[in-house]
C-alpha cells in the first residue's frame, strides 16, 4: 500500500511541476454520463468509454505515471488476526470532513478506508498511482488532469468515477460543513470537469505550487451517499458513521460502541488487493481501538496482554519501567526506532487576541518563566531537545532563530513594564484594578498533569496564578476551535513542505476552527506566504520559511516545547514486521500497514505466558535503520 501522507509529496514533484507537462487543456467537453448500468457491469471499463478518454486500452501516451516507486512491504507477512490498540478519547466524530473531523483516530481510519487520486512512495514521498493512474500539469502550471484507475470500486460494489471527485470537492466548498480553512483552500479550485467516467480535469484559480498536491492527495467520496446532500446535511448524516470507501479497510458500523471502542476490518473484495504494492501490506483482518482514558491504565493494560501496542509518551516510564520480566523475557519487545519523520512544534500557545497575552511583554515574559532544562533534566531523562524553531529538526529551522530559556528575573522586569508589578496579600500579582493574574489552563492527558504542575509552581514564585482543569479531549478540541481559552498546550504534527498559510496567515486569524490557534497577524508573514505559495525554486522557499520562522519566534505565539526524532514503541512479540520497522517518512501508524500477525510467533507468546522457564528472543532496542540508509546512501536525514 502506497503511502497515504496526507495532502504533501516531495521533490519529484517538484520537478514535474517545472517540466509542465502538458495536455491540460486537452478534452473539455464535459461527459454526459453513460447510459449503462455503472455498478453492476463485470470489472474493467465501462464498454462504451473509448481508450482515448481512459477506457479499456488506454496507453498513457503524453501522459506522466510513476512505475518506480518502492515498495517495501515484506513477502513474508500473512494475512489474519486483530489488532489491538487504545486510544484516549472517542472521537467527537468520524466524518472525514468538516468541524471536529481533524482528529488523529480520524485520519488513521480515512487513510485506510478511503484513497486519494495518488499516494507518495513510502521512502522518497515521490507521487505514486493510487485511485489514479496517469495525471498531467499543464504549461501554465494551473489545470491538471487526471486519469482514474477503471478497476477501482467501493466497498458497495459501485465503481469510482469522476463523478466522486466533483462530489467531494462540493461537500469541501460548501460553508455548511462549518470549516473555513478547507472551504477556501477548495475555493481556489474551479469546479472540476468530468471529461469521461474515467478522465477528468480541474484549474486552480491561481499560482501555487502546492495546488497539484492538495487536489491529487483528496481522498475521495461516493457521490451517490452525499452529492444529494448540503453541508450541513452531511454533517448530521454522517456524524458517526462513513460511506462506502474505496480502500483496503471498511468501517464496522455495527461494532461501534460510542465512548467505548470501533474497529475496522480488511476488505478481501478490496479492488486492488492483487497489486504488488498491496500483496503484503494491510494484513490485519481486524484493527481495534479501545477507548482507555487515563495513560497509566493504558499502560497496564498493554502489560496484561489486552492490547498488543504501547506508545510510550513518558520518558521516565521508558527510563524506569520498561524493564520488566515480559520484557527481560523477550514476550514483549521495546524499540526506539529513528526515521525520517517530518517534526512538528509543541508547547503553549497564548491566546494574542484577548489580554493578558495581546501584550508582547507578557508572551516573552511566560517564555522565559517555562524552565525546559528542569523538565528535560529531571523529567525528560535527557531524551529530549529544545524547541527553537517553529519548524525543527530539518532544513526549514532558522539557525539564526534567538534562543529562549528559563530567566525569571527578566520576566519579572517585563510583567512590571506590562502593569504587573504588585502583589496582593496573598502574593498574587494585581494590576492597577486590583485584579489577579489568574490563568486556566485546560488539558486532557492526565499524564501532561506533572509537567504543567512544574510551570504552576514556576509561576507561582513570580506571583502569577495558574489554575490547571482536567477536561475530556473532545470537550477541549472544541473550546479551543472556539478561542475559549487563554493559554493551551498543543502539539501538531510536522510537514515535509511546511504549509504556513494553514497556521500563521492573518485571514485564518480570526474566524473559528483554524489552526492559526494563536491569532498570529503580520504583514511580512503574509507577504512571504503569498510568494511561497507561487515560488517553484524548493532553495528558495526554505530560505521563505526560515525568515517566516524567525518573525515567529520574534512574535511568540507560542512558548515553544521540546521535541525528539524518534519514535518509541512496546509491542507483544506476536508480530512480523518490515526491517525498518517503520517506512523512512511516516509515524507510529505505519504500524498497522506493514506489520502482520505472525502465527508461530503468537503461539510461541501464548505458550511462554504458560511456562515461565520459557526464554524468546530479545531484539536490539535502538532501530537506526534509517539513519544508516541516509548516511550509506548520501541522502539528506530530514528531507530529499
Amino acid at each position: 500500500m502506497k503511502s497515504a501522507t496526507y495532502w504533501f509529496f516531495t521533490c519529484t514533484l517538484t520537478i514535474l511541476l517545472f517540466a509542465g507537462c502538458g495536455g491540460g487543456e486537452k478534452g473539455k467537453d464535459e461527459h454526459k454520463g453513460s447510459a449503462i448500468d455503472m455498478e453492476t457491469l463485470p470489472p474493467g471499463a465501462l464498454p462504451d468509454v473509448s481508450a482515448e478518454m481512459g477506457g479499456d486500452g488506454f496507453t498513457g501516451e503524453g501522459w506522466i505515471t510513476n512505475d518506480d516507486y518502492n515498495e517495501i512491504g515484506d513477502p513474508r507477512a500473512v494475512k489474519g488476526g486483530t489488532f489491538r490498540f487504545a486510544i484516549s478519547d472517542f472521537p467527537s466524530t468520524l466524518r472525514t470532513n468538516g468541524k471536529d473531523a481533524n482528529s488523529q483516530i480520524t485520519r488513521i481510519i480515512e487513510t485506510r478506508v478511503y484513497q486519494s487520486l495518488c499516494g507518495g512512495d513510502p521512502i522518497t514521498n515521490n507521487l505514486a498511482p493510487s485511485l489514479a493512474t496517469h495525471w498531467q500539469i499543464s504549461d501554465d502550471k494551473q489545470t491538471f488532469r487526471f486519469r482514474m484507475d477503471p478497476r477501482a470500486r467501493f466497498s458497495d460494489g459501485s465503481r469510482v468515477t469522476t463523478a466522486d471527485i466533483i462530489a467531494t470537492w462540493k461537500l469541501r466548498v460548501d460553508p455548511g460543513i462549518l470549516a473555513p480553512y478547507t472551504n477556501m483552500i477548495w475555493g481556489k479550485f474551479e469546479e472540476p470537469v468530468a471529461e469521461s467516467p474515467y478522465i477528468i480535469h480541474v484549474k486552480s484559480k491561481e499560482l501555487n505550487w502546492k495546488f497539484f498536491l492538495y487536489f491529487s492527495g483528496m481522498t475521495i467520496l461516493p457521490a451517490k451517499y452525499i452529492a444529494h446532500l448540503t453541508g450541513a446535511e452531511y454533517m448530521k448524516e454522517f456524524q458517526f458513521k462513513m460511506p462506502p470507501g474505496s480502500g483496503p479497510y471498511e468501517l464496522e458500523h455495527d461494532k461501534i460502541v460510542k465512548g467505548k471502542s470501533l474497529s475496522i476490518k480488511r476488505r478481501n473484495d478490496y479492488w486492488a488487493i492483487n497489486d504488488s504494492d498491496n500483496k503484503y501490506t494491510s494484513n490485519f483482518d481486524r484493527i481495534k481501538f479501545i477507548v482507555v482514558t487515563d495513560e497509566r491504565l493504558r499502560f497496564e493494560k498493554f502489560k496484561k496482554g489486552e492490547t498488543d501496542l504501547y506508545i510510550v509518551g513518558r520518558a521516565q516510564w521508558w527510563a524506569e519501567e520498561t524493564d520488566f520480566e515480559n520484557i527481560k523475557r523477550g514476550l514483549i519487545q521495546k524499540r526506539r526506532i529513528y526515521n525520517d519523520e517530518a517534526q512538528g512544534v509543541a508547547g503553549y500557545v497564548f491566546n494574542m487576541r484577548k489580554p493578558p497575552f495581546d501584550d508582547i511583554r507578557m508572551r516573552e515574559a511566560f517564555t522565559l518563566l517555562q524552565d525546559r532544562t528542569k523538565l528535560i533534566k529531571n523529567l525528560f531523562f535527557m531524551q529530549y531537545d529544545y524547541l527553537d524553531s517553529y519548524y525543527p529538526g530539518g532544513i526549514y529551522a532558522n539557525p539564526n532563530n534567538p534562543k529562549y530559556r528559563y530567566n525569571p528575573d527578566k520576566a519579572v522586569k517585563l510583567m512590571a513594564e506590562a502593569g504587573w508589578s504588585e502583589r496582593n496579600k496573598d502574593g498574587w500579582l494585581v494590576n492597577d484594578k486590583g485584579e489577579i493574574l489568574q490563568l486556566d489552563l485546560t488539558f486532557g492527558s492526565k499524564g501532561l498533569e506533572r509537567i504543567f504542575t512544574v510551570f504552576q509552581e514556576d509561576l507561582k514564585q513570580v506571583g502569577i496564578k495558574l489554575d490547571l482543569k482536567q477536561s475530556t479531549r473532545p470537550t477541549m478540541f472544541k473550546m479551543v476551535n472556539e478561542r475559549k481559552f487563554q493559554i493551551h498546550f498543543q502539539t501538531w504534527s510536522g510537514l515535509f513542505f511546511p504549509n504556513p498559510e494553514n497556521d500563521v496567515s492573518s485571514w485564518t486569524a480570526d474566524p473559528d476552527n483554524t489552526n492559526n490557534l494563536a491569532g498570529t497577524k503580520n504583514d511580512r508573514i503574509d507577504e512571504l506566504i503569498n510568494l511561497y505559495n507561487v515560488e517553484f525554486d524548493q532553495e528558495k522557499r526554505i530560505e521563505m520559511i526560515r525568515e517566516i520562522d524567525g518573525i515567529l519566534m520574534e512574535i511568540m505565539p507560542f512558548a515553544l516545547g521540546w521535541y525528539a526524532p524518534f519514535t518509541r514503541v512496546l509491542y507483544w512479540n506476536r508480530f512480523g514486521h518490515i526491517e525498518s520497522y517503520l517506512s523512512r517518512i511516516e509515524d507510529w501508524r505505519d504500524i498497522l500497514t506493514y506489520w502482520w500477525l505472525d502465527p508461530e510467533m503468537d503461539k510461541a507468546v501464548k505458550e511462554a505466558k504458560k511456562d515461565k522457564s520459557i526464554q524468546l528472543e530479545v531484539g536490539e532496542t535502538e532501530a537506526m535503520y534509517w539513519p544508516e540508509y541516509n548516511e550509506k546512501h548520501g541522502r539528506s536525514y530530514t528531507i530529499d
